[in-house]
């Protein structure tokens, strides 16, 4: 008997977008940064029944590729380690493979303004970009951090909406304020054909170590929203059928279906 569920959600993709080379102490509290991790860099594409939903968009490739941009961006602004984009990372490559053109997206989720998240918002200038209020005031109106690259989401015509607090986007997407790692940081819980719910942690806990041991990531906009925002995500994934997301976790993106393989 297949189960009735109520969710415009009918396939879910993982966009796999490069890998950030990054000490662990950056993702766990206290961790020994001696030890080196490639962690994954992805953005996450829902198929609704009311259009394409996009959460995050990856990272700029060509400010990598580009010596004179790698420097701009990465080196002069501390990075020891440029990113890792290869050709089977292309986020344009993975649209077109899905025979999706950026034109097509209707709704651009942005859990926070973090490069590795905002790196073809310019493609979107169509969409709808949703992002938490608290989250636009902070990285618009706060000088440049070793995170944010202002120039991708400055620009002016793009078409935000502002929400605050948990908003549900469509049956079956639920956007959930999440604050901590930065002061705006928004996850989403997401609800499949089957029932299943994926609870898309973004940037709240980078692994699921962070969740299941309930350690924060190395820094943060607030310890005290941080570790809430971790507990409420961990009470979801508790629940029947509920699953986490981690969405930079080494390990969990070796068996996570990437596209063009789905979840339904």
């Amino acid at each position: 008997m297949s189960m009735i569920t109520n969710t415009s959600v009918k396939r879910f993709y993982v966009l796999l977008c490069g890998f950030e080379i990054l000490p662990r102490g950056i993702s766990v509290r206290g961790g020994d940064n001696r030890i080196i991790i490639a962690e994954p860099i992805c953005a996450y594409l829902a198929d609704t029944d009311s259009g394409w939903i996009l959460f995050d968009t990856g990272i700029d490739a060509a400010r990598i590729h580009d010596p004179a941009l790698a420097k701009e961006y990465y080196t002069d602004r501390g990075w020891t380690t440029l990113p890792v984009v290869g050709p089977s990372h292309s986020f344009i490559g993975q649209l077109e493979e899905l025979g999706i053109q950026p034109e097509d997206i209707k709704h651009v989720v942005l859990s926070h303004m973090h490069a590795d998240h905002t790196g073809y918002l310019k493609l979107f200038r169509h969409a709808t970009i949703i992002a938490q209020q608290a989250e636009i005031e902070y990285a618009l109106h706060t000088p440049p951090l070793l995170g944010n690259i202002i120039e991708d989401y400055s620009f002016p015509d793009l078409h935000w909406q502002l929400i605050e607090g948990d908003y549900e986007l469509a049956p079956g997407v639920l956007l959930l304020s999440t604050p901590g790692h930065t002061p705006g940081h928004q996850s989403a819980l997401i609800t499949l054909p089957s029932g299943e719910r994926l609870v898309l942690t973004f940037d709240a806990g980078d692994f699921l170590e962070n969740f299941e041991q309930e350690i924060l990531p190395g820094s943060s906009s607030d310890d005290e929203q941080a570790l809430a925002s971790i507990l409420r995500l961990k009470s979801l994934a508790a629940e029947p059928s509920s699953t986490l997301f981690p969405l930079h976790d080494p390990n969990f993106i070796q068996t996570a279906k990437l596209a063009p393989q789905y979840y339904e």
